[in-house]
Order: structure tokens, then C-alpha cells, then sequence
């Protein structure tokens, strides 16, 4: 049997990068976790979609009342985040957003996650 012998540099190009990606992750999971807690009592929480349909009881409602029948005709657009570019080929791609204290979740053709500021648009 004969040992594959790597050049250095790619070997120590791949432990640099194995490094940052384990780095984020654990600075990203301690920092972003929700618990179950929080997840189980979202109602408690209507400035959050911890969710898919907002809360573990699926209805899609929230308990906020700034937007009413009387002011929705004011409403007006604040942002716009493209999610893709001119020379990527257009296909429909529908995906629905989580908020976590200001913070979008959101998902991205293929398997992408993007985390937005949910008030600008700005991606982090």
C-alpha cells in the first residue's frame, strides 16, 4: 500500500478551515439557541416567528396590534433583500422567514440559510 503524500500547504489550508468552521459553529450555537421553553410559550413573545406558523399551535396569528383595518393602507415598503443574482437562472423559491429577537432566518435555493436584520434588510 502506497501513502498519498498531500503538499503541506493544502493540508494545513484544510485544518485552518476545518478550525473557522468548527470555531462559527460553536460561537454560533451558543450564541443563537432558542430553547424549548421559548419555543413552547412564542405567544408570550409576538414580536418573534420562532416557528414556521408562529407558535407550536400553528395559527399563524400574532397577538400585535400595530397594523389594524384602519392604518393597513399606510403600509409602505422598507426593504428588499434579492436573493439571487442576474445571471443566476430564476425558479420559484418560497420559504417562510423566522424572527428571533430582530434577527430573519431565512433559506436560500439550493440549502442556504441567511440571517437578516430584520428591520433593515441588511445581511450579517
Amino acid at each position: 500500500m502506497t501513502a498519498i503524500r498531500r503538499p503541506q500547504s493544502t493540508t494545513i489550508r484544510r485544518s485552518a478551515a476545518t478550525g473557522l468552521v468548527i470555531a462559527a459553529l460553536a460561537a454560533g450555537s451558543v450564541h443563537a439557541q432558542v430553547s424549548f421553553d421559548r419555543i413552547l410559550h412564542a405567544s408570550q413573545e409576538p414580536q418573534n416567528w420562532l416557528t414556521y406558523s408562529g407558535s407550536l399551535f400553528s395559527q399563524r396569528y400574532t397577538l400585535l396590534t400595530q397594523i389594524t383595518p384602519a392604518n393597513v393602507k399606510n403600509l409602505e415598503l422598507q426593504w428588499v433583500f434579492q436573493t439571487r443574482g442576474p445571471a443566476e437562472p430564476v425558479e420559484k423559491f418560497e420559504a417562510t422567514p423566522l424572527v428571533v429577537d430582530g434577527v430573519m432566518y431565512t433559506v436560500l435555493a439550493p440549502n442556504h440559510v441567511a440571517a437578516l436584520d430584520a428591520a433593515t434588510g441588511r445581511l450579517f
